[in-house]
């Protein structure tokens, strides 16, 4: 699930560091054939408990097995009390520490010091490497989780896995689309575009007819929105495989067909520059400023809490495509399931992993609101009753039929082992072609240059 405020969610720099120091020492011991074990603390004092606790496991079985389980999404705790009602032999207390750094601060600061860290937390997708390099996953395959693979998007597989083994249960993510208020596009008798050719068309005629009005906006200061992108127009600029070795591509011929498609757009400021997911972005939307974005299969609840004027006006279509007829995917967003290796009981939180993410009895629960979870599961992802879900948002539309459709072909991405760092310094590099002082190819530029250097000083051997 997306963390609210993406920008909020890494505690800055400061996180960035930690996790800089514990990259070398992980890669240090790759280098010398150090174990796998969890490392040992620094001996720096550090708060490892959350703020906020959700005792869903009260009423278990004093001779149940006891696991704690970190997340944030809204509602989680009723699927953790109809495992605990499933699974007397197993008692799970879920402890809602918060999305972001909420989470990923105290869960650091207890995986470094060997102590306090949950069995199972919600590790979003480009954040997981970061701690499989680290050796705190459990590989869950000796307890079964390969038997699940078939059940998965490919894409989502692919992502908690490599080769056999599997370091975490997919459960969420977001195929992305285009996301529109049908109302204003048709003030300016349009039609989702198709092709990205023909949105930079429409893009360029809603804003000649009101120098005040969007077609969409382009949040380049957000490196994932941006990675995710690139990632459909064939530019993804990360390959990672696990170990010390990392390509970084930022100035390739695809980024730089990328960069000159978007810059013309930018520069005449066709396109918005508004923060994504911002105050700013969600009222722009309501109040028809912003016709449209480039969103995530979570966009209807995401987006619901800010809507007073358009309810009901939202609609779906396909993301627009590079080829005419083609179906290239990309996904913004999503969770995943670890056990942590300082885990006393790696059977039963995998077990319990297994079925957060892997049965209908519990998706039945995490697909409705509060939650609302976009399904990686396919038996839930294809399923006739999910994709005719309704939203108020989109009156009487069905934005699943679309957001699944675009879930069939989200091209393979392998994120970077430091993602913290990769949001933190992107965030800076990339605002200022937000306001018009660096063109989006500078940017790229300037960007390779850091993610080589921050790279090597952490260890990696790098290519370009």
């Amino acid at each position: 699930m997306l963390s609210k405020r993406r920008f909020n969610r890494f505690a800055g720099a400061g996180l960035a560091s930690a996790v800089a120091m514990t990259l070398l020492a992980a890669l240090a011991a790759c280098s010398s054939g150090g174990s796998s074990s969890t490392p040992g603390s620094s001996g720096k004092s550090a708060s490892a408990s959350p703020s906020v606790s959700v005792l869903a496991g009260a009423h278990c079985s004093s001779s149940a097995t006891h696991l704690t389980f970190w997340a944030w999404v809204p509602g989680m705790s009723r699927a953790v009390t109809e495992f605990n009602a499933t699974h007397p032999s197993i008692c799970v207390t879920l402890e809602d520490p918060g999305a972001g750094s909420g989470e990923y601060v105290p869960l650091d600061n207890a995986l470094k010091a060997g102590t306090g860290a949950p069995d199972v937390a919600e590790i979003e997708f480009d954040l997981l490497p970061s701690y499989e390099i680290q050796h705190y996953l459990v590989n869950l395959a000796p307890y079964g989780a390969n038997k699940y693979k078939g059940d998965f998007a490919s894409w989502a597989w692919a992502q908690v896995s490599r080769g056999s083994a599997v370091y975490a249960m997919p459960s969420d993510f977001g195929p992305m689309g285009f996301y529109y208020d049908q109302k204003v596009l048709g003030k300016y008798h349009l039609t989702p575009p198709a092709t990205w050719a023909q949105l930079a068309a429409d893009a360029t005629k809603v804003h000649s007819a009101d120098p005040k009005a969007y077609l969409i906006d382009f949040p380049a200061n957000d490196p994932q929105w941006l990675m995710d992108m690139m990632s459909q127009a064939g530019a993804w600029p990360f390959v990672y495989d696990g170990g010390a070795n990392l390509k970084i591509d930022w100035t390739g011929p695809a980024q730089e067909k990328f960069a000159s498609f978007w810059q013309p757009l930018i520069s005449s400021h066709a396109v918005g520059s508004v923060t994504d997911l911002s105050t700013q972005e969600l009222s722009d939307m309501d109040n028809g400023t912003i016709a449209a974005a480039i969103y995530s299969a979570w966009a209807p609840s995401y987006f619901a809490p800010d809507v007073k004027l358009s309810t009901g006006q939202w609609r779906a279509s396909a993301l627009p495509q590079w080829t005419a007829g083609a179906k290239v995917g990309a996904d913004w967003g999503g969770s995943t399931y670890p056990v942590f290796s300082e885990s006393k009981y790696p059977a039963q939180a995998a077990e319990f992993s297994e079925w957060l993410t892997s049965t209908t009895e519990s998706w039945n629960i995490v697909k409705t609101p509060p939650s609302s979870l976009f399904p990686t599961f396919l038996p839930t992802l294809d399923s006739s009753a999910f994709k005719a879900q309704t939203y108020p948002i989109s009156g009487t539309s069905q934005p699943n039929q679309v957001f699944s459709a675009g879930a069939q072909n989200i091209p393979h991405t392998t994120w970077p082992p430091f993602m913290t760092q990769v949001l933190t310094q992107g965030a800076s590099t990339f605002g200022p072609v937000m306001t018009g002082k660096e063109t989006l190819a500078q940017a790229f530029a300037t960007f390779q240059k850091q993610e080589v250097a921050y790279a090597t000083s952490q260890g990696f051997k790098v290519t370009t």
